[in-house]
């Protein structure tokens, strides 16, 4: 009887399901959050986290557009162009360049010395390089060929572009005096140059006309040991173009203290306060880098007429480089009246040596100050 009963109860139960089966199912409570489409399931579950995706370019295709199946996409981008150098200039300003002691390039470190040569020959019309002085000690022994051959390689780089030279005292010490100088750099080399004006006994002096921008340019020159008709001679030459940008070149002026050297108060009294159109003088010999301004009363009336700019450049002291190939840059901007001058070596494309106090030896005091630094031009610009 009880199996009777078990059987009729589980018949009960498979009707009580089928019936369930065939009702609608209560539906749940409605959620306020929005419905997600499949598809957005799908591209979330396989992006990567938003922190990580890369900003695609702007020309990039549409995320919907498959990339093309080349690898363009994946080569690097051209380098931005590289900003000027310091030493090139607008175009409506020029650069004069100054070389000075260069006697142990020619004698220990020669391809200094063309390193130096060489940038201004292929720089040329990024600074509108005008003009190139050297204000002397091509060598250290005047009578070693080896390094006249050094510095005649090393000038000739830049014998197309208007320059100028003189003779420093390692160049002429006794007994071959001016003899091998005249030879080198003599005035058969530069005659023929159409900026040179003329000659005082074979280049021993000389004078270059130049005219760059709106300034009529008169670079005057003299050797070291200069003789009493040597001083008249230069002083006659400023005489002679007065309407000129008047620019002393010499090689020994100042003294290792810096007070005017004997030869240099002769230049001073003779020539400097004594020619109206005389506005810079520059020197080498001793070393350093200074600017002395020194102003004059030509026409005697009380009032200063004319500043003078007496500067000496000179790195030679740096022995174990022999001066690590630095040229002065004056860059002139005749708009603006000033002219900026720079320290720059093209062997090691550094500005300014003595901004790194590594570089400042003991036994040459240096403010880098003078290295780098703008001074308005002591002549008139005609516009």
């Amino acid at each position: 009887m009880k199996r009777f009963h078990v059987i009729v109860l589980c018949i009960l139960c498979l009707f009580v399901s089928i019936g369930c089966g065939s009702r609608p199912a209560e539906q749940p409570p409605q959620s306020t959050a929005p419905a997600v489409d499949a598809e957005e399931i799908v591209v979330f579950a396989t992006a990567e986290p938003k922190d990580t995706q890369q900003p695609m370019p702007e020309t990039a295709a549409p995320t919907d557009t498959p990339l093309p199946s080349d690898t363009s996409a994946n080569e690097p981008t051209a380098e931005p162009t590289a900003a000027p150098q310091r030493y090139a200039v607008a175009d409506d300003m020029y650069t004069i360049a100054w070389i000075s002691d260069p006697q142990h390039y020619s004698e220990q470190f020669p391809e200094t010395y063309y390193a130096m040569t060489s940038f201004l020959r292929d720089h040329r019309d990024e600074m509108n390089l005008s003009y190139v002085i050297n204000t002397g000690d091509f060598v250290n022994h005047p009578d070693a060929d080896t390094e006249w051959d050094v510095a005649d390689k090393a000038q000739a780089m830049i014998d197309d572009i208007p320059n100028g030279v003189l003779a420093g005292n390692h160049d002429v010490l006794d007994p071959v005096g001016y003899k091998t100088f005249c030879v080198r750099f003599g005035e058969k080399r530069y005659r023929d140059k159409p900026w040179y004006g003329g000659s005082f006994e074979n280049n021993r002096g000389h004078y270059d006309l130049l005219t760059v921008g709106e300034t009529d340019y008169l670079f005057v020159y003299m050797g070291f040991g200069p003789t009493k008709k040597a001083i008249e001679w230069v002083r006659s030459v400023f005489k002679q173009y007065p309407d000129r940008v008047g620019i002393l070149c010499l090689h020994d002026y100042y003294t290792k203290k810096l007070t005017l050297s004997e030869d240099g108060k002769k230049w001073h009294e003779k020539v400097v306060a004594k020619s109206p159109n005389l506005y810079m003088v520059l020197c080498g010999h001793k070393y350093g880098s200074y600017c002395f301004p020194e102003s004059f009363d030509d026409d005697k009336d009380g009032r200063e007429d004319r500043t003078v700019y007496q500067m000496l450049f000179n790195y030679q002291a740096s022995l174990h480089d022999g001066g690590g190939g630095y040229l002065r840059l004056i860059q002139v901007d005749e708009a603006r009246g000033t002219m900026h001058n720079l320290t720059y070596s093209p062997l090691t494309e550094d500005y300014n040596r003595f901004d790194d106090p590594v570089n400042r030896e003991e036994y040459y005091p240096f403010d880098e100050k003078n290295e780098e630094f703008d001074l308005p031009l002591p002549w008139k610009i005609e516009h």
